[in-house]
């Protein structure tokens, strides 16, 4: 099997599998629970919080658990009110967000045909009625790198007060998540995305804005924002997890793999689009459109051969892309996009015998159109 569709989800690593498993049988208490049992489970928190803070220059009460980076996101977006400020190439948890928040005044900044923000557009959208902005970091169809730091001093230049909430959910563990340096009030992520459990979700709030957060479940508050039972082993898992991510040190390998199969893209097949930018965009995730095909068929031909890969995002169903569209890609190439994404399983080897099925099938569904 060779799984390319690691931006969908990842596989748990062992490690943090065995943690998950480890604290299920013996550490199964309520965190909530006030003897001693019970703060066992509590510090397995307190101790993931406080590595995930240090390596995003945060302290430990600036971390919160949710079940999810689309719970995170709600949250977020939900918790404001105004005039806000996010693109057209959001991942549906946070586009679909703002359809159904309390905002009444929502901007949709600019892109250029690579997913890069335009900053002159930006400038002109902020006024003293701006109160939030949503970008999302690394764009989970096509791999663009935001160049927040850039984006947050706009912002803040402007108005300091502005606060600004990145998506990260494609970042974290991957590329540099420091939020000082980023400049961001909120950040969302999510441990199914670098080999953790699912259902686990996070959101750093820096700690002035914290008391304008308004939970969307109530209960008893356990995470402050976010309402139900703490999880210990999914959050434990999630910290083992996320640590082995960052200690792979695997970047340079995973853009090797990206670049190698780029080339082989464009070197064996005939009328294709590379739609992820070759600079600033995540290593881990490559875009590819295919003139005059349908993704879907395609995507099922490889699965024949126990080739797995994606459409494009697995939260969007349905007609032609909106991120692609918001890109303005050329309509023969609307309905071939592949998603590569890559994890430091594959080797060069997978990525040889995925192009020569891919040719294979290009080509048979092209003699049927």
């Amino acid at each position: 099997m060779i799984y390319l569709d690691n931006a969908a989800t990842t596989k748990m690593y062992d490690e943090a599998l065995e943690a998950y498993v480890d604290v299920c049988k013996n550490h199964y208490a309520n965190p909530s629970a006030l003897h001693s049992y019970g703060m066992q489970a509590e510090n397995l928190i307190k101790n993931t919080k406080k590595y995930i803070g240090k390596l995003i220059s945060a302290s430990e009460s600036e971390i919160f658990f949710t079940k999810s980076a689309t719970e995170s996101n709600n949250i977020a977006i939900k918790s404001f009110d105004g005039a806000a400020i996010t693109s057209k190439i959001e991942h549906s948890s946070v586009f679909n967000t703002f359809k159904n928040s309390n905002f009444s005044d929502i901007r949709f900044v600019n892109n250029d045909k690579y997913g890069f923000i335009e900053e002159e557009n930006l400038k002109n959208k902020l006024d003293n009625n701006i109160s939030f902005v949503s970008f999302i970091y690394v764009n989970n169809e096509i791999g663009t790198i935001q160049d927040i730091k850039k984006l947050s001093k706009i912002i803040k230049d402007y108005n300091k007060d502005i606060v600004i909430h990145i998506d990260a959910t494609q970042a974290m563990g991957k590329i540099s998540c420091d939020v000082n340096s980023l400049g961001v009030d909120m950040m969302s992520f999510s441990a199914h995305k670098f080999h953790g459990p699912k259902q686990l979700g996070g959101l750093y709030i820096r700690k002035n804005i914290q008391g304008k957060i308004k939970p969307i479940l109530d209960g008893g508050y356990q995470e402050i924002i976010s309402s139900g039972t703490n999880n210990p082993p999914a959050i434990y898992a999630c910290g083992i997890a996320l640590r082995k991510q960052v200690e792979a040190n695997e970047y340079a390998y995973i853009e090797e793999l990206n670049h190698y199969l780029r080339l082989l893209i464009e070197e064996n097949i005939k009328d294709t689009y590379i739609i992820s930018p070759l600079e600033s965009s995540s290593a881990y995730i490559l875009d590819v459109a295919f003139a005059n095909i349908k993704s879907e068929v395609l995507l099922h031909m490889l699965e024949e051969e126990e080739i797995y890969v994606s459409s494009g995002s697995a939260c969007s169903k349905g007609d032609y892309s909106r991120i692609l569209s918001a890109l303005n890609i050329d309509k023969k190439y609307m309905d071939g996009a592949i998603r590569f994404s890559f994890s430091g399983d594959i080797t060069k080897e997978d990525l040889d015998f995925t192009v020569k099925v891919l040719k294979e099938s290009i080509e048979i569904i092209r003699m049927v159109i």
